[in-house]
């Protein structure tokens, strides 16, 4: 359950000149493909805090250096003097069997991916409209950063084959991914716009030109 004061944040939006629109839900639930689209329809640039996550584990900086620190060789892929490339495959098995590392894991991420989506902001602060990915929109409170947030609904039975077929998962691995974020039924009442994507066609394109008009 969450209290008053989280509804409240949940309820927060940006009320800036610029259109900041968030694009969310859950895992494997087609949030790039989808901001993917409207860029290519509209040409409005996206922010994706995954990519600025990715950017964060990055070989030499001071975060990987902290997470290597923390676990060790088991999850270096590539080893030398000058080059510990960390195995993310390896990190993810980790967090997502114990809150607790995943929450350390968070905790030294998301500072960095603060500061990204802060720096990429201010870049594109003349653009009217801009797209902002961000998988853990509300469970991180980023709804403040958004004028409006579009949530991508997908069934647990379909998020578990595209994560089992894209990244190689078991079920009970698969599982734990979706388990590791809130529940899609309570996000969904937090979304401004709820677009449907469950079945494997491009149903979600109509839904996305009614909705932004083209």
């Amino acid at each position: 359950m969450i209290d008053q004061k989280q509804t409240n944040k949940l309820c927060l939006r940006w009320k800036g000149k610029q259109r900041r629109i968030g694009i969310t839900g859950g895992i494997a639930s087609g949030k790039t493909m989808i901001g993917d689209f409207l860029f290519q329809a509209k040409q409005w640039p996206i922010l994706d805090a995954d990519l600025y996550a990715h950017e964060a584990l990055r070989s030499e900086s001071q975060i990987v250096k902290k997470v290597l620190l923390r676990y060790g060789s088991k999850i270096i892929e590539n080893s030398s003097k000058n080059d510990q490339i960390i195995n993310r495959k390896a990190l993810a098995k980790i967090v997502f069997k114990n809150d607790i590392e995943k929450k350390w894991l968070e905790a030294a991420i998301h500072p960095f991916v603060n500061k990204r989506i802060a720096e990429e902001l201010e870049k594109l602060k003349s653009n009217s409209i801009i797209i902002l990915i961000i998988p853990l929109l509300f469970e991180k409170n980023y709804t403040g950063l958004c004028s409006e947030i579009c949530y991508i609904d997908c069934p647990r039975s379909m998020q578990l084959k595209r994560l089992q077929s894209r990244d190689q998962l078991s079920i009970e691995e698969a599982n734990q991914r979706i388990d590791a974020q809130w529940d899609n039924a309570l996000k969904k009442q937090f979304a401004d716009h709820i677009i449907t994507n469950s079945n494997n066609d491009e149903t979600w394109k109509i839904q996305l030109k009614k909705l932004y008009n083209f």
